[in-house]
C-alpha cells in the first residue's frame, strides 16, 4: 500500500474516532456503571456504544477540541451525564 494524502486523512479520521470513544464514551460509561447500574444506558451499553460510534463517525471533525482539551472533555461529559439523568 502506497502512502498518499488520502491514506493519511483516513488514518487521522479513524484515529480521531477511536480517541473520541476512549476520551468521551468510556469515562461516561464507567461513571454510569459505578453510580447508576440500573439506568437503561448502562443495561443496554452495546446499543449506546453503537449510537456513540455512529455519532462520532459523523461528527468527528466537530469534536476534535474534546480530544485536545481536558476542559472541553470534562464539560462534555458533565453535560451529557446531566442530560441523560434528568427526568422529563
Amino acid at each position: 500500500m502506497e502512502l498518499s494524502l488520502f491514506n493519511i486523512f483516513i488514518a487521522l479520521y479513524l484515529s480521531s474516532i477511536i480517541m473520541l470513544m476512549i476520551r468521551l464514551w468510556w469515562p461516561i460509561h464507567k461513571y454510569m456503571l459505578e453510580n447508576h447500574p440500573y439506568h437503561p444506558t448502562t443495561k443496554w451499553w452495546p446499543v449506546v456504544f453503537l449510537i456513540h460510534l455512529i455519532g462520532f463517525i459523523i461528527g468527528a471533525p466537530f469534536l476534535w477540541g474534546c480530544i485536545l482539551s481536558n476542559d472541553l472533555r470534562a464539560r462534555f461529559c458533565k453535560k451529557y451525564v446531566a442530560t441523560i439523568l434528568e427526568e422529563t
